[in-house]
């Protein structure tokens, strides 16, 4: 279950952690949508708002667990 805490959205698995950067939600130019549809042509494309970075998604990796391997001697 993703919890949110401020424009961070956290994830957490069992071998990572997930953090997605949500849009600005006061930002003037999209409205907290995080960009909007431009029509080229014949085609539409995704216009990327300002307010997101190229960067945003993190992975934060866990080191794996260690399970005991070994045999009691009794």
């Amino acid at each position: 279950m993703p919890v949110r805490v401020g424009r961070l959205q956290l994830e957490l698995h069992r071998q990572a952690i997930h953090l997605t950067r949500e849009p600005d939600p006061n930002c003037p130019d999209c409205s907290g949508g995080g960009g909007g549809w431009v029509p080229l042509g014949g085609d539409v494309d995704w216009n990327e708002c300002h307010c997101l970075d190229q960067i945003r998604h993190w992975t934060l990796r866990l080191w794996p667990r260690r399970t005991r391997t070994y045999e009691e001697p009794f």
